[in-house]
């Protein structure tokens, strides 16, 4: 029988790094997408998302320059002038009314809110109370909108950046000096890997840690990728130790195509998310559904294991391997519908075989076999179940009959092939 590889794949998802060097800033961040795609005139992108605010007199301005050595793209916002004073009603009303493609609007407008939120209880003030300042408002807006314009422009669906350098000595302040990292930053921080690193100053800002909190799906190292543009963003400090400048590598999660004679197989190694709550106080009824929705929402892998818990209650441990992009809506609907309180999570590195399909023949239809290979070599095949079942339903045979056979209609075709 003539194999039939099964080579119609979906395009790996765009994965932007960021590689903090020095620290981050809004500026910094904006620079290095800009400096990362010069043919795509992204300069025009960001001044129409900054055109949209209708923010009179205010412009940016990308030069070429070097940095210590290195090439990069050095960006400048220029306000036009005295800004008039606004809290963050104002701010948020500007970009609801803003011509933005809704889903910058929406991340946009979060990250906004999530800042004046984490002002209004640094200071102990309502939130409607909280004043960003003149051209520190502009500042942020440009930052905010123009960094999730570019993103929105490239496509880029997952991001992953390295641990966060944020300085250390003191920064004076409007209301006198304090520590570094700023309260701000390191409220947005919370929960995310930061050094001090070797400056005696503020490296990454508030804005920065807004933007890199809310986009990353990952933490760590340079994710397995395959790098297809890279860009230098440079801030406006000189610093002591280094270069200031802020590294962005744009590309494709790590997918390494193998042939085998006239057939393809992939490889992938990648990252995955790994949620975990213990309950002990839920239903097999409601175990069960939820273990449903979560599957039917993406879900690599739902598990229940019984677990012994405190006061020697018997319980479940639930256990979601997800892709880190997927992170979100498992995440709501564990809360809605089981009655944990919290979830662990944790990014774990995963091997995965290489791998392809192949279609075989059996009594009653055709049945996808997925074939997986370790360093070159076959090691494992299995039917696809869902084939299986529609054979099994459309013509009363037992659904293990049918999966040996296509296991040993496989087999044959291997022989015969000499695989």
């Amino acid at each position: 029988m003539e194999n039939q590889t099964d080579q119609t794949k979906s395009e790996p998802r765009t994965l932007l790094y960021v590689d903090l060097w020095a620290g981050a800033a809004g500026d910094m961040l904006l620079a290095a997408l800009l400096d990362a795609f010069p043919e795509q005139n992204l300069e025009r992108v960001l001044t129409g998302s900054i055109a949209a605010l209708n923010l009179q007199g205010v412009r940016v301005l990308a030069e070429r320059g070097v940095e210590k050595g290195f090439a990069c793209t050095r960006l400048t916002v220029e306000d036009g002038g005295r800004q008039p004073r606004r809290g963050p009603r104002e701010v948020l009303a500007l970009i609801r009314t803003a011509a933005l493609p809704g889903q910058v609007r929406e991340r946009s407008l979060k990250a906004l809110d999530r800042l004046a939120r984490v002002e209004a209880d640094l200071h102990g003030v309502p939130v409607n109370e909280v004043h960003f300042h003149e051209l520190g408002a502009v500042d942020t807006m440009v930052d905010v909108v123009g960094f999730f314009s570019l993103v929105h422009e490239l496509g880029i669906e997952r991001v992953a950046v390295g641990p966060v350098p944020v300085g250390q000595g003191r920064l004076r302040t409007e209301h006198g000096d304090v520590g570094i990292p700023a309260p701000a930053t390191l409220a947005l921080l919370e929960g995310v890997p930061v050094s001090a690193g070797p400056e005696s100053s503020e490296v990454t800002t508030p804005t920065g840690a807004l933007l890199l909190t809310e986009a990353a799906d990952t933490w760590g190292g340079m994710p397995p990728m395959t790098p297809r543009a890279v860009g230098y963003g440079a801030g406006h400090r000189v610093l002591e130790h280094g270069p200031n400048l802020l590294r962005v590598v744009v590309g494709k999660p790590a997918e390494t195509t193998i042939e085998f004679g006239e057939e393809t197989v992939v490889r992938g190694d990648s990252s995955c998310l790994v949620l975990e709550a213990a309950i002990d106080d839920a239903t097999p009824e409601v175990l069960g559904f939820l273990q449903s929705r979560l599957l039917a929402l993406g879900a690599l892998d739902v598990y229940l294991a019984p677990v012994l818990m405190k006061k020697g209650r018997p319980g479940v441990e639930l256990t979601v391997i997800a892709r880190p992009e997927d992170e979100d809506p498992l995440v709501d609907m564990i809360f809605v519908e089981s009655t944990t309180f919290g979830l662990r999570r944790r990014v774990s590195g995963r091997h995965e075989l290489e791998r392809r399909t192949e279609c075989v023949s059996v009594r009653g239809g055709e049945v996808a076999v997925k074939i997986g290979y370790w360093k070159g070599v076959e090691v494992t095949c299995s039917p696809e179940y869902e084939d299986c079942r529609r054979v099994a339903e459309e013509t009363g045979r037992s659904l293990k009959e049918i999966m040996n056979e296509a296991i040993t209609a496989r087999e044959s075709a291997g022989s015969m092939d000499g695989t």
